[in-house]
């Protein structure tokens, strides 16, 4: 049902010891160049639409960490921003925006995506592609690749919810984290069940690696915080994903990741969000694009393979 109420509507209504630390970082930047390798080469050639925004700009800012130059120079290769793009392409934006990567600062605590409202920028830093490839879930739950793929869409998403709201002005009750989470779970299920289930999936594993380490760390959750904790905001997201896809995401309810208590209220939270989306962001999507992104397999089960 989740998946095909994006298209409908738009067609009605219109993201030690010994070893060196430097040799650490070396052998997980090997590590992910690897990853990427499998999950990243595949994404262009699943793409058999050329989906273009002309709002949409791109920059591969080159890294002063000799280190970073090579997943630079192989993420620019396979055109990783071009893709991502695809998911944003449908929304007709007022002013131009730019998806960039660049990196991090060396203070940063944790790599992050962040969307800046000065510069209406999306940016990634490369160090995330490193924790992202740092990763490791469990078999059963989904493969390493399936995390780095469906931990980056989610988060991207994330932000390009937050550059929606900022640069088309819409309306919102609530922080702007929580209520990105919740569009972000809503987009992911728009571009079928494929998509969905690795954009979940990674999403949800980032959440709770979060939240793990805030446990080890025998650090307090800062109730005080504008948005929610991490282990809520996983929950949140799941939660839409099962109320709009409930046989999809299914298992999480089976396995006891997400409690039957909350799921059987899930369509109801699943149907809230349809409607604020429906009222606010709708009049914003171009049918058409919206149509052929909907028909491209951006994320394929064989590219995990």
């Amino acid at each position: 049902m989740g998946r095909a109420i994006f298209g409908k509507a738009v067609a009605r209504d219109a993201r030690s010891g010994g070893i060196s630390a430097a040799r650490i970082r070396g052998a997980v930047m090997v590590a992910v160049l690897a990853a990427l390798s499998l999950t990243l080469a595949p994404l262009r050639a699943t793409a058999q639409i050329d989906l273009r925004n002309d709002r949409i700009k791109f920059d591969y800012y080159e890294p002063r960490d000799p280190k970073l130059v090579p997943l630079y120079e192989r993420l620019q290769r396979r055109q990783v921003l071009e893709e991502l793009s695809q998911f944003l392409a449908p929304v007709r934006w007022p002013k131009t925006i730019r998806l960039i990567m660049k990196e991090c600062p060396a203070g940063t605590r944790r790599p992050e995506i962040v969307y800046s409202s000065v510069e209406r920028s999306i940016s990634i830093c490369y160090q995330l592609l490193a924790f992202l490839g740092s990763l490791q879930p469990p078999p059963a739950f989904a493969s390493r690749q399936e995390v780095i793929v469906g931990g980056l869409v989610g988060v991207v998403l994330h932000e390009s919810a937050r550059a929606i709201f900022d640069m088309l002005n819409i309306p919102r009750l609530g922080d702007d984290d929580d209520a990105a989470d919740q569009l972000a779970a809503f987009i992911g299920l728009q571009f079928g069940d494929d998509v969905a289930r690795v954009v979940i999936k990674g999403s949800y594993f980032l959440w709770k690696r979060y939240d793990e380490e805030i446990v080890a760390a025998e650090r307090q959750y800062d109730f005080a915080a504008r948005s929610s904790v991490p282990r809520q905001r996983m929950y949140n997201m799941l939660c839409i994903a099962y109320g709009g896809a409930s046989q999809t995401f299914k298992a999480f309810v089976d396995q006891g990741d997400l409690l039957s208590s909350r799921a059987e209220n899930c369509p109801d939270e699943y149907r809230l969000v349809r409607q604020a989306f429906l009222k606010t962001i709708v009049p914003y999507i171009d049918a058409d694009m919206m149509a052929k992104a909907r028909s491209i397999k951006c994320v394929s089960p064989d590219d995990f393979k």
